[in-house]
């Protein structure tokens, strides 16, 4: 039976609809496009929340066809990968105008309301067949005289040149610097063949099986308890030795989510299907086995659910196995590959969705009663645990032992999720390490990519005098028809500073952000989202969801990310590289002497990268950090050192980096905090370390006790501004202001204004230190801006900015007891401030305040 909230939930849509079209007017139109501000308001705000809740699949957006100069109304992509697809037959060449009938479209397709559109159109669809150049390396931060590859994906390209480039700052926003990015002549300059490289999705476990033990050709029975979580509408495998022959054998899930075998014999295949799907979200026990000798192919499944393992209670399910015979005509012969896979059918092709517990093997035959039992428990010759080592309790491995063949063990492919709940937990104790058999499971996706494995095109030694700083591999066609920059970062000399000041890039944010394709519906879609969404071949953002829904708790360097190549415009665009530049741009623009260092070298290093600086400044938005990484801050400033935190929602999340793949971070989003998904309850400790994850404040590391300033609220444009106070009798205070107007911040690249995107304020009573002083506070802001959920005890009006006095932005300063200093800025709009007026401005001067009393201090 189909579920009646659908109905439950039109009913509600249609009254509300019918409320709000009476409010309707063209003057309320016409006032929104003259200034979008309006819409913080009543009743507009009403209005635009209602058209927000509709899925983007439902809606109109604007492409930038010609960034800043040429607009096409487009309809959102009917599914995931799907192309974009025009929407209307004309071409803007006026934003204002765009977003009018952008808007009046949607009132009438909503609410009944104006008129009919007469330009309406359904294609052509926003896809390019040019020429791609693709590429990433493979480190993140390199020193001098070390090497670095590089791996390029030439499609379309039969040629194409390399140069060394040096990036100072990339928003061609002509209201900022301009775009500063200069060759490095005679470095890493030369002529290539091009070729193309493809990646391969999928997460599975591969057991090599040379000896053919796992080949079936004299019967064979395979059991498993399955959580599937998706039906995909292609077949995906859970045990298979298979090749596309076809040969060999496979247990997985049909198009339609009904369990099946296939049976190859070589020129063709034949399928053993059960009667009805398997239920998703449920763990059920499934089985199969063939004898040659009968010709009979068995499969069995049985719901294995219990009052915490699945979805619903098991008072709802018929917990009866479901038993399906056939006789098989042809013979089986034996996959020709010497691999036995667990979660898909191939490593191309049949990826599986949900997880996988205890799967075994028999080299025989079971009787029908036997595999009836085997589906629920078994002890079968061969068995792969797929829970915590036995020894030492880590789900880290990317091993998983047999029991009956060590020879057989198998590994991970694209990083499968371990640290997950199977069919035997029990919802009393939520860590591996405390009851392994609850967490015997592993978690397969289809569209997992934790390395691309591609082939080094150009292995480079990094010159022994190029100075720390962010440089990028420029790549263009040799006809001049595709570009691209693959960015990274040149730390200074090991063991040694070369500036001042260190510049602490948030490379682990720029992974948690890496290619992500929208937070929900985008109004205006820059070229780079279109193209991301029909290339999910380049992996996800810790912000996105799988195939399947759950969330990506895990991302990845080695892979193409196009959210940190200069010139790849997209939407999230203030939360990457483009925006720290800005703080580079400003540093390199007053003189001073610096270093480029990353989250990835700190978490590396410690506290010894960054006590031979005066002073450390972050980037923008460092939002997610290790535990290595804030031990060595807090060492850092306990030891005198000086911190600038130039950002906002900074040290935020937690993470970790895989022990054995030290370019994967993960990420367990927890109970709290502004997230776009959650991990399932007993889930949210991270499988490469076996920390708790979620937010730093919930393991009682809030932000607020190192930085003085902690998360409050985000929203949109436009931001706000400074005003100075209320600590100005402190002598302290008055230096850091000297030259400060009491206004400032009032202009920026990021929403007009310094204080905004994400803000941050000073909260005692969540760890700031009393003594801090208050340089700064926000005004301007709009209700755009919610109060952070984290802080909520009940949801109720007046959480706004203009309502909440909580909802602010706070620069703050304190002096620590060792003798070093903490400046925080409490804004990612901060940074898109600081070369306003041509870097004449309060926000330029405040923070030059800061950095010459460090400096000073070291004289």
């Amino acid at each position: 039976m189909e579920s009646s909230v659908p109905a439950v939930e039109a009913r509600f849509t249609e009254n509300r609809a019918a409320g709000l079209r009476s409010l309707i007017t063209d003057d309320l139109v016409t006032a929104w496009v003259r200034d979008p501000d309006t819409g913080n308001r009543e009743p507009m705000s009403w209005i635009l929340r209602f058209l927000d809740r509709r899925s983007p699949r439902e809606r109109v957006a604007l492409y930038e066809a010609v960034p800043g100069a040429e607009y096409r109304l487009i309809h959102w992509p009917a599914h995931r990968g799907a192309p974009f697809r025009i929407a209307d037959s004309r071409t803007f060449t006026d934003l204002a105008q765009a977003r009018e009938v952008r808007l009046r479209r949607e009132l009438y397709e909503v609410f009944g309301w104006g008129d009919a559109p007469t330009h309406g159109v359904d294609g052509p669809e926003l896809v390019t067949t040019e020429p791609v150049l693709l590429g990433y390396t493979d480190r993140i931060s390199v020193a001098p005289g070390e090497d670095i590859a590089f791996m390029v994906s030439a499609a379309g390209v039969a040629e194409y040149t390399t140069e060394l480039v040096r990036l100072r700052n990339v928003d061609d926003d002509p209201d900022g610097p301009g775009v500063r990015v200069d060759p490095v002549p005679g470095v890493w300059t030369g002529r290539h063949q091009g070729r193309a490289q493809a990646i391969r999705p999928g997460a599975h476990i591969v057991v090599s099986d040379p000896g053919g033990v796992t080949g079936g050709a004299a019967g064979f029975t395979v059991a498993a308890a399955v959580y599937p979580t998706a039906v995909t509408g292609v077949r995906q495998g859970i045990v298979a030795r298979w090749d596309e022959g076809p040969r060999g054998y496979a247990l997985g899930l049909d198009e339609e989510g009904r369990l099946a075998l296939w049976l190859g014999d070589g020129t063709g295949e034949t399928v053993v299907r059960a009667e009805d799907r398997l239920d998703p979200h449920l763990w059920h026990g499934v089985g199969a086995s063939y004898d040659p000798a009968t010709g009979q192919a068995v499969l069995v499944s049985r719901p294995l659910v219990t009052s915490v393992n699945s979805r619903v209670s098991p008072i709802v399910v018929d917990d009866r196995p479901r038993v399906t015979r056939q006789r098989v005509n042809a013979e089986l012969a034996p996959a020709s590959g010497p691999e036995l896979l667990f979660g898909t059918f191939t490593p191309d092709d049949g990826h599986y969705n949900g997880k996988i517990e205890s799967p075994g093997l028999w080299p025989f035959a079971l009787t029908p009663e036997a595999l009836i039992a085997a589906v629920d428990e078994h002890e079968a010759p061969l068995r792969w645990w797929f829970g915590p080592s036995e020894d030492t309790r880590s789900t880290a491995s990317l091993v998983v032992p047999c029991v009956g063949h060590p020879g057989l063990d198998g590994r991970l492919v694209n990083l499968p999720v371990r640290g997950v709940t199977g069919r035997h937990f029990t919802g009393r104790a939520e860590h591996y390490a405390v009851d392994p058999r609850g967490y015997g499971a592993i978690h397969f996706h289809d569209d997992a990519v934790t390395d691309a494995g591609w082939e080094p095109s150009h292995e480079l030694t990094v010159p022994a005098d190029l100075h720390s700083g962010v440089y990028a591999l420029k790549v263009v066609a040799a006809d001049g028809s595709a570009e691209r920059s693959i960015p990274f970062f040149v730390r200074p000399p090991r063991g040694k500073a070369t500036g001042d000041v260190a510049l602490l890039l948030p490379t682990a944010t720029y992974l948690a952000y890496s290619n992500e394709r929208g937070l929900g519906y985008v109004p205006v879609v820059p070229p780079g989202t279109a193209f991301l969404e029909h290339r999910y071949d380049l992996g996800l953002s810790n912000y996105a969801s799988h195939t399947d829904g759950s969330g990506v708790c895990y991302t990845s360097w080695h892979r193409p990310i196009l959210t940190l190549a200069p010139g790849f415009d997209i939407h999230l665009s203030p939360f990457t590289l483009a925006n720290d530049l800005y703080v580079l741009d400003w540093l390199t623009e007053q003189g001073y002497s610096f270093d480029v260092i990353t989250d990835h070298d700190l978490h590396t290093d410690g506290v010894d990268l960054l006590r031979p600086y005066k002073g450390v400044v972050t980037g923008a938005h460092p939002e997610y950090a290790s535990e290595q990484m804030l031990d060595a801050l807090e060492q850092y400033a306990d030891g005198g050192g000086n911190i600038g935190y130039l950002g906002g929602n900074g040290y935020y999340w937690i993470v970790s980096f895989h022990p054995e793949l030290p370019h994967v971070m993960e990420l367990r989003r927890g109970e709290n905090g502004t997230r776009s998904w959650q991990a399932r309850p007993g889930e949210y400790h991270h499988a490469s370390t076996g920390e708790r994850g979620g937010l730093w404040a919930y393991r009682s590391r809030a932000p607020q006790k190192l930085f003085g300033v902690g998360f409050s609220a985000q929203g949109g444009v436009p931001s706000g501004h400074y005003r100075v106070g209320p600590d100005l009798g402190d002598e302290t205070a008055k230096r850091l202001l000297e030259g400060v107007s009491e206004v400032f911040g009032d202009r920026g690249l990021d929403g007009g204004g310094a204080a905004g995107g994400e803000i941050d304020r000073y909260e005692p009573s969540l760890g700031s230190p009393p003594d801090a002083l208050i340089i700064a506070t926000s005004e301007g802001i709009g209700d755009g801006y919610q109060f952070a959920v984290e802080e909520l005890g009940g949801t109720h009006p007046g959480l706004g900015a203009v309502e909440h006095p909580g909802v602010r932005s706070d620069i703050v300063y304190f002096r620590t007891r060792g003798g070093g200093s903490v400046f925080s800025t409490g804004s990612i709009a901060y940074a898109g401030g600081l070369s306003a007026n041509g870097y004449d401005n309060g926000l330029s001067r405040l923070t030059r305040n800061v950095i010459d009393l460090w400096l000073d201090a070291h004289e």
